[in-house]
């Protein structure tokens, strides 16, 4: 009779990897949580929406929105549900005091800059020419730099394009009517009636182009800058040598540049003027 052998092996333990426990959120970033999504809600969330949304018990969350009303941050509204508070809309009121396009425009530029590769220039119409109060420059070792203060004509520029196709019909028609259409190079529009067509397109798809119409070698793509009555208040553009990128490339940029644009003026308090 053959035996049978059976071999007993000791495995140690293997170690159970377990993500480490998060720390436990402060009560300040339980407030604040809640109070964003009050502040940022499009319509009045309930009690139960915040609770989905946070997690917080019954008794945690009623703490919460008690604290938050006591200091006048947040108000429940009549039809139910809860609403911003008139003590923040004072404390946002207080961040808008002071505000300037430069400020408003930095993060965005940057962030333009950076996923096109391409020089971002903020500018303001002054008169009949476009005042610039920022510039970004491109990484690439070719660039146009253009000296912060600078003024050019705004008929053949994309900034002044931008803000020009987006005023006021007889606001434009005034302005147009004091300058002379001077040609700067031969893809300068110095016909009153085909510049008056080139912005009525611009202003229909929410962008200008110049190209070429100030400097030959020159190509610029500008987005305005509108307040909540439509009105523009200043435009970015990006600015390219036109060996790097022909009109088809350029303008494939013009959706994160108009959306650029839109953030920009989202940051602008109501009312807000650029003065220059």
């Amino acid at each position: 009779m053959v035996g049978t052998m059976f071999h007993f092996i000791m495995v140690p333990p293997q170690p159970v990897n377990r993500p480490a426990p998060e720390p436990p959120r402060s009560v300040f970033a339980r407030h604040i949580e809640v109070l964003a999504l009050i502040a940022e809600a499009a319509e009045p969330p309930r009690f139960g929406d915040l609770a989905a949304a946070t997690g917080h018990s019954k008794a945690t969350l009623h703490r919460i929105l008690a604290a938050l009303q006591e200091e006048g941050l947040v108000r429940p509204d009549p039809r139910g549900g809860w609403r911003p508070g008139l003590r923040l809309v004072h404390f946002a009121s207080r961040a808008w005091f002071g505000l300037d396009l430069p400020q408003a425009a930095a993060e965005e530029m940057a962030a333009l800059r950076d996923a096109t590769g391409e020089t971002v220039r903020l500018a303001v119409l002054r008169g009949t020419e476009m005042l610039y109060l920022a510039q970004l420059d491109s990484p690439e070792p070719v660039s146009f730099r253009l000296r912060v203060g600078a003024s050019g004509p705004a008929y053949c520029s994309g900034t002044g394009k931008a803000v020009l196709a987006f005023l006021d019909p007889a606001q434009r028609a005034a302005l147009l009517d004091a300058v002379p259409l001077e040609r700067h190079t031969p893809r300068t529009l110095v016909d009153r009636a085909a510049l008056e067509q080139d912005l009525v397109a611009a202003r229909a798809q929410g962008f200008a182009l110049d190209d070429g119409e100030q400097a030959a070698e020159v190509r610029s793509l500008g987005a305005p800058i509108l307040d909540r009555q439509g009105r523009p208040q200043g435009a970015i553009s990006l600015t390219v040598p036109a060996f790097r990128r022909d009109r088809a490339a350029l303008l494939a940029l013009a959706p994160l540049l108009v959306a650029a644009a839109g953030r920009i003026a989202a940051r602008l308090p109501p009312g807000f003027r650029a003065e220059v």
